[in-house]
Parts: structure tokens; C-alpha cells; sequence
């Protein structure tokens, strides 16, 4: 540590602004770098016309995990960022005209078309799913996440759990429900995956757990207020953020990294670099050929990708007949794919939020903010996404919500994978970088084989979400101070 005093940040995002902010707590220079206008990242908002929009991240999961991260960095979390729970996560309808609600808690309400559900065996079935994961998911949060990845660590506290995670979402849930339509409601919650519940690994039903136990979250003011008050403690201790700053390169010599080619700037040096971009971009672009390790490189260039997202926003000046944050219309689970199908012919499968039912305050007072992620080709050329084509998805989706409420639309806001890709420097477009299915063990290092290099943020342990990614921040931070 003696020998390191500056370190230089790419990226603005929560992993960076976490690590950041740790790292000026303890005394060093930080120089934060951010390519955008703004920092967040994923986690950011953008205001047109007075209603408030994600520009990714859509709640959050896991407060207990964010409340580590603030007191990492000096905060408490309940002072500076106040958090509103979601008390009606969603509302699932099927072909059937079976209707399914979450409410707060383990309140589920199943409305049927045609006879009743048995509230008794499904009350059974709900405290049953909490007896067998509520433990595991709380040895994850408290213990397993917010250290550094250890095997023996896993083995050895989570050796009970470990016979959970075989096999797949659907074949977990169909393990403990048996209702069809109780079935689909759960499995739609874990849609946001990218992956119909077949290809999702039996450890995503964590986030169905942690839907019950914890609950979602909605930062008073919007997502951007997580940023916002992450970087006020780091800019508190002397770091400094760089906006509409973008680095083109790391710069390496005799194994070591000297500093950051800035674009238009040149060389700043520093005495190390956390890069909170994909461990794709880290490897396959920022590093000379020559520099980059051949392993990771090798990893970037194999890397199984998420899906890729496209993104439809309205600002309404009207208050929609929305009873949940979350609305779905979705087939049974078994054919929950469909939902991923393209939009060509219009949109079948409408999933979308509505965070005003939460936060009102995100737009005009009677005004309503829409937010749906309609499907779209993965292969598509990323580059071919011309404003053309981004007119004629939106056309479908609009049409779709026409179908369910009345839309007196005042904002539109489009974003294509493209966007992401160029705005965001989501690598491809990927929304997540690495997809859901990688296991732990294959995400990017903290500590990279190059002296003074580190890499941090969604692709690595445990990056996944924004309290994930933002604890990854602090355990990166941690490893460069112990060095």
C-alpha cells in the first residue's frame, strides 16, 4: 500500500463509485473516470419533460447488502438514501383468465376463472419455500456475498444447500407448487433473467426468495438517488470525478500498470487502475494485445453473454388503471419462451412496470410512467438498429398497452441495444455482460495477473444486480489496500 496513492477508476457506475469511495476513505487518491455525462451507469436516471425514467436498473433487491456497502464508505444508508418498499409487486393474468397477486409479504391472492384455489395447501406450499431457500439465501447475503470467492468457504458453510442447486427454475417450482397458474405467476418474476425458467439454474429462485422475504425496493427520487449518494461520499474525501471522460487505453510496461490514455487529455498516471467495465471490454480492447492475459483474454473472447435489451418508455399524462408495479401477461411456465419470441407481428406476451404506482412523484402530478422491455431479435446487427426500425417496435409495443389502458402519451423514450451499447458500454449490448447461467468461478478476477490491475463491477463475483455490483466495488477495493 505504501507504494500506491493514486488509482485511477473506469467507470462511474455503483461498483465504481463503491470502491471509490472506500478507497478515499482510506486516505487515497482517487480519479474516477466516466465516459458519460453522468455517473450511474446502469443505475442512473434520465428526466425528459418532468417524468423521471431508468436508464437500467428497475429496483432493488437485497437492501442489507446495500446497507454494507454504505457503511463500507462511511454512510448510513436509512439517513441518505430512503428507500419505499413495493407493497404490490405484481399481477399476473393467463390465457385462462386466471389472475395471480403478490401483495406485501407471502400475501398471494389467486383469483380463478373457473373454481378456487386451496388457500390452505397454497399458504403450506409458500412457508415451504421459504423453510428450504430463506436459509440459504440469508447465508448468501450475509456471508457469502460480501466475501471474496472462496470455495472452502462455500463448501464449508453452505454444504447443506448445496444439493438445492441442481436442476432447473421450472423443475424447482414445480417441485413446490401445484398449481399451473401459481406456477407461471413465480416463474414470470424471474423473466427478468433474460432465460425461460427451463434454462434458468435452480439457484434463480433466490430472487422469487428474496421477492418474499425482503421484498423490492424503489429509491425515494428514483434509481439515480443510489449513484448520487455514493459519489457524495467519495467527492467528501478529496476524489475526483472526471465526467464525459473516456480512457482508451490501460497503460502497461514491464508488467505493471503505469496509468490511463485518456482520450483528447493523454496520459494521466496512476499507481493502479480498477476497471469497473465488462472484463470483455477490460481484455479486449482497454489492453494492448500484447498486455492483455492470455487467459482472460481468451475468457473475453468466449464469454456467454446475456440477453441483449430494448427498451420502450412513456411518459402518460394520465394515472393508468395499474394495481401493481409489475403487470404480466404470460402463457403456463412450460411455455414462458414464448415471451422472449420477437414482436414481429406484434407483441404477444405484455410484461411491463409501472413504478409510479410506487412513486407517483416520477411524474407530473396525474401522470403515469410506463416502462417494457418488448423482445426483439438477439441476432440482429447490433449497428442495423436504425431509427426506423425503433419507430416500428415501439409502434407494436404502444399498441400492445393500448389493449389494456388508455394512453394519453406525453414522453416517448427508446433505447436499442445499440444505445446500450454506445451509451451504456454494455459490451454487444449484453444488459448484464455475462449471462445468469455462469457460474461464480468463471466471472472475471478481482485481482488481474498485471501488477496494480483490477477489475470489478457486474462481471465479476459477485456483480450481479446493484447491490452486488456495488459490494464487488468494495471487495476490490479491499484486495488493492491489502496488496
Amino acid at each position: 500500500m505504501a507504494s500506491i496513492k493514486t488509482v485511477g477508476i473506469i467507470g462511474g457506475g455503483v461498483a465504481g463509485l463503491a470502491a471509490g469511495g472506500l478507497l478515499a476513505r482510506m486516505g487515497i487518491k482517487v480519479k474516477l473516470f466516466e465516459a458519460n455525462e453522468k455517473i450511474g451507469g446502469c443505475c442512473a436516471t434520465t428526466n425528459i419533460g418532468g417524468y423521471t425514467f431508468n436508464d437500467g436498473a428497475l429496483y432493488l433487491a437485497l437492501p442489507t447488502m446495500l446497507d454494507h456497502v454504505f457503511a463500507k464508505v462511511g454512510l448510513d444508508r436509512t439517513a441518505v438514501l430512503p428507500l419505499r418498499k413495493i407493497t404490490a409487486p405484481q399481477t399476473t393474468v393467463l390465457p385462462n383468465g386466471d389472475k395471480i397477486t403478490f401483495g406485501d409479504g407471502l400475501r398471494v391472492t389467486v383469483e380463478k376463472s373457473s373454481g378456487t384455489v386451496n388457500e390452505t395447501v397454497l399458504k403450506r406450499e409458500l412457508d415451504d419455500m421459504m423453510k428450504r431457500w430463506a436459509p440459504a439465501l440469508r447465508l448468501l447475503t450475509e456471508d457469502i456475498l460480501v466475501n471474496p470467492l472462496s470455495y472452502s468457504r462455500i463448501l464449508t458453510k453452505g454444504w447443506r444447500h448445496l444439493h438445492k442447486f441442481g436442476g432447473t427454475v421450472a423443475d424447482e417450482l414445480r417441485r413446490l407448487f401445484s398449481d399451473d397458474s401459481v406456477r407461471a405467476a413465480m416463474s414470470g418474476v424471474l423473466l427478468y433473467t433474460g432465460l425461460p425458467p427451463e434454462k434458468q439454474p435452480a439457484i434463480s429462485v433466490l430472487g422469487l426468495v428474496t421477492l418474499f422475504n425482503d421484498g423490492f425496493h424503489l429509491p425515494e427520487g428514483g434509481m439515480g438517488k443510489v449513484p448520487e449518494a455514493l459519489s457524495s461520499a467519495m467527492l467528501a474525501r478529496g476524489g475526483e470525478i472526471h465526467l464525459n471522460t473516456r480512457v482508451d487505453k490501460i497503460v502497461v510496461k514491464d508488467g505493471r500498470v503505469r496509468g490511463l490514455e485518456i482520450r483528447g487529455q493523454g496520459l494521466v498516471e496512476v499507481d493502479a487502475v480498477i476497471s469497473t467495465v465488462s472484463g470483455m471490454l477490460t481484455f479486449g480492447s482497454l489492453l494492448d494485445n500484447a498486455d492483455s492475459p492470455r487467459k482472460l483474454k481468451r475468457m473475453a473472447q468466449e464469454a456467454q453473454l446475456s440477453h441483449i435489451a430494448f427498451s420502450v418508455q412513456l411518459g402518460l399524462r394520465n394515472k393508468i388503471d395499474a394495481p401493481s408495479h409489475s403487470h404480466c401477461f404470460l402463457p403456463p411456465m412450460e411455455q414462458e419462451g414464448d415471451v422472449f419470441t420477437p414482436c414481429d407481428d406484434g407483441v404477444r406476451w405484455l410484461v411491463y412496470d409501472a413504478p409510479t404506482v410506487t412513486l407517483p412523484e416520477l411524474a407530473p402530478a396525474g401522470g403515469s410512467v410506463i416502462e417494457m422491455y418488448p423482445p426483439v431479435h438477439r441476432d440482429f446487427p447490433i449497428d442495423d438498429w436504425s431509427e426506423e426500425k425503433k419507430e416500428a417496435v415501439l409502434e407494436k409495443a404502444v399498441a400492445a398497452l393500448s389493449r389494456v389502458h388508455k394512453l394519453d402519451i406525453a414522453v416517448k423514450r427508446i433505447v436499442s441495444p445499440q444505445d446500450f451499447r454506445n451509451n451504456l458500454n454494455l459490451y454487444r449490448g449484453a444488459v448484464y455482460g455475462l449471462s445468469p447461467q455462469v457460474a461464480p468461478w468463471h466471472h472475471f478476477p478481482h485481482r488481474t495477473p498485471i501488477g496494480g490491475l483490477y477489475q470489478t463491477g457486474q462481471t465479476t463475483y459477485p456483480g450481479y444486480s446493484v447491490g452486488r455490483a456495488a459490494t464487488s466495488g468494495i471487495l476490490t477495493a479491499e484486495l488493492l489496500m491489502a496488496a
